[in-house]
């Protein structure tokens, strides 16, 4: 399993791989960081100079997916869960975000009188899930390759809000709903959940966005400060042994779990 922010993680074909194309990596960033110095022409009639590694730089990314094709990543799925969520999720693995499971998720809640009947309908008949043209895609299930702390605005909602995005969502911004949210802050705890991810399950869109973030990887070790970003949208079922952790609110692990897993952020 790949720690894609850990290059000692990485297999022996992608790091030979790695090895191969390092120069080309380098020559690409270097030239980067030498045009940005530039800034663009003073004339706007003035050609902007190209960068002239780049179309080796992306052969080089291309090359690396079909290697990615067969790797497993180390991910991070970030949500609010109650225990009996997180008993199910384990003993029956991870199931595709939907209306389906977003009714079943209530239903449940409804029964354990962590949420009234009418708030369970409203939140069904309003999720984001139902527009996705003005809320945003929200179907498989998403994970982030890097551990991110909660208390970052990327996660800090999600962890503080029961049911996800396709729940809380349409409660947020300009039709703040305060009372709805805070019934919803009020479910289960914040979890962190740690799963092996196989690329097989992102069908392509998973290796292709790999391959930039491993690039990025080399080019921190060649001294460059690269922020990563990379997050993976499983599109198939994962089975309960992809689960390799859960980190709830109130463990020791759960604010601090970037430092815990060995990741700087630079």
């Amino acid at each position: 399993m790949i720690d894609v922010w850990d290059l000692k993680s990485y297999g022996d074909d992608v790091s030979d791989y790695i090895q191969r194309h390092r120069r080309t990596i380098a020559l690409h960033r270097e030239r980067a960081l030498e045009l940005d110095k530039l800034g663009p022409p003073i004339d706007p009639l003035t050609q902007i100079p190209t960068n002239e590694h780049y179309p080796a730089y992306m052969e080089a990314r291309d090359g690396l997916v079909p290697i990615l094709r067969s790797q497993c990543f180390r991910a991070f799925h970030y949500t609010r869960m109650t225990d009996g969520e997180i008993d199910r999720i384990l003993r029956d693995g991870i199931r595709m975000t939907s209306l389906e499971l977003l009714r079943e998720r209530l239903e449940n809640a409804v029964s354990d009188n962590l949420l009234p009947r009418d708030l369970a309908e409203r939140i069904h008949s309003c999720s984001a899930l139902r527009s996705p043209h003005e809320f945003g895609e929200r179907q498989g299930f998403w994970t982030t390759a890097c551990p991110i702390d909660v208390k970052d605005s990327a996660v800090e909602m999600l962890v503080a809000h029961w049911g996800g995005e396709s729940s809380y969502f349409p409660f947020m911004g300009g039709s703040e709903d305060s009372a709805m949210l805070d019934v919803i802050r009020k479910i289960g705890r914040g979890r962190i959940l740690e799963i092996e991810v196989p690329m097989s399950s992102t069908k392509d869109t998973g290796p292709i966005s790999a391959t930039r973030t491993v690039f990025d990887v080399v080019e921190r070790s060649l001294g460059y400060k690269k922020p990563l970003a990379l997050d993976f949208n499983s599109l198939e079922p994962l089975p309960p042994e992809a689960i390799r952790r859960v980190i709830s609110e109130g463990e020791r692990d759960y604010r601090g779990v970037a430092a815990g897993y060995n990741y700087a952020t630079e």
